[in-house]
């Protein structure tokens, strides 16, 4: 294991690949979040955007009420990352029942027109829904200069970066091959439309019905440019079990007898696009990467295709997934990413 350890760390590409690799080691065998808060200080918590948007929020701290727009995951973030130095007065939700962030109320909107003679600041936290958000705000009164817009930045700094914002991944000049293997809402499809400047193609596999609708209203503007594949990945053509969650957590296995959950078809990369040009290849499916990764091995072997591999999902994935990739090809060099507050979203950048 020791060799395994120090042949992949080798293949490092800079430092901050190396620390990042050797905290997820440690976790890995530790299961000791200080590991993987160390990792998240070098990294999202650590960047420089995000010290500059504390530092707004400490100024603003110290002579107006605080509130946080959105009750949802984001809000949430925003709160545990920021209730050590804002003493957060209460979050607004559209629908406040039953909503809990940390220990402030939540309260609705409307309730905000009680707060408007005094000096506040309200915080929007989600990025997806944040023009909604700022269009209701100013409906209801509240000036341009109240509003901090936190939503943008936790994008900028976690799904807005993923997978295209390291500096070693160029596009090609000519034209991107992509597999986006874990499609769900599809934004990770327009982004790399966005990163390649146009000149590319996707293969967009999403198994999961319930997110099929999704990604094709994301991608309504990109017709002709990708194709969507309602299949799962694996080492090889055949049929899974799939537990069906409708968003980002969707998850095969292969099936047990008597098995509850729907089955799905599955098929190996290498069968089905094993004699088309593929330049680039990301996947973030729920813990099945290494068996997709296996039926990629062709692909992998004689294409060399740039990777952006999820390897958080399973405590081996650090170890087991980039000695797979050397394996099938020795002349890749490794980088490690992370994005996201948590242990989630730490990506392996595989780079021939």
């Amino acid at each position: 294991m020791i060799a395994n350890l120090l042949s992949i760390y080798s293949r490092m590409g800079d430092s901050l690949s190396e620390k990042i690799y050797m905290d997820r080691i440690h976790y890995s065998i530790a299961k000791d979040s200080r590991y993987i808060e160390q990792m998240v200080d070098r990294t999202v918590r650590g960047s420089a955007q995000w010290q500059a948007f504390c530092r707004i929020l400490k100024e603003k701290t110290e002579h107006s009420e605080m509130y946080i727009f959105g009750a949802g995951i984001w809000g949430n973030i925003l709160y545990y990352e920021t209730n050590r130095f804002v003493q957060w007065d209460a979050v607004i939700d559209s629908c406040p029942e039953g909503k809990n962030v940390g220990k402030i109320p939540v309260i609705s909107l409307d309730k905000l027109s009680d707060c408007m003679d005094r000096d506040i600041t309200v915080v929007i936290s989600s990025y997806k829904n944040g023009s909604e958000m700022l269009a209701l705000l100013q409906e209801a009164g509240v000036s341009q200069d109240k509003i901090v817009d936190a939503g943008d930045v936790i994008y900028q700094l976690t799904e807005g970066a993923i997978y295209f914002d390291l500096e070693q991944m160029n596009p090609q000049v000519t034209c991107e091959f992509f597999v986006d293997a874990g499609c769900f809402d599809g934004f990770t499809t327009k982004e790399f439309f966005r990163w390649c400047k146009n000149k590319g193609y996707a293969y967009c596999f999403e198994p999961d019905s319930k997110n099929v609708g999704t990604v094709l209203r994301t991608l309504s503007n990109e017709a002709g440019r990708y194709e969507l594949i309602k299949k799962a990945l694996w080492s090889k053509t055949t049929t899974l079990s799939m537990d069906a969650r409708g968003d980002f957590a969707t998850s095969v296995t292969l099936p047990n007898e008597g098995d509850y959950l729907p089955r799905v078809e599955a098929v190996a990369l290498d069968d089905l696009l094993g004699d088309q040009e593929v330049t680039f290849i990301k996947m973030d499916i729920e813990g099945a990467e290494t068996e997709a990764l296996r039926g990629a091995q062709k692909i992998i072997t004689e294409q060399k295709p740039k990777l952006a591999i999820s390897i958080y999902h399973k405590p081996e994935d650090i170890l087991t997934i980039p000695r797979l990739i050397l394996e099938y090809n020795s002349s890749y060099k490794f980088y490690l990413r992370h994005y996201s507050f948590s242990d989630y979203d730490t990506v392996l950048y595989a780079i021939p």
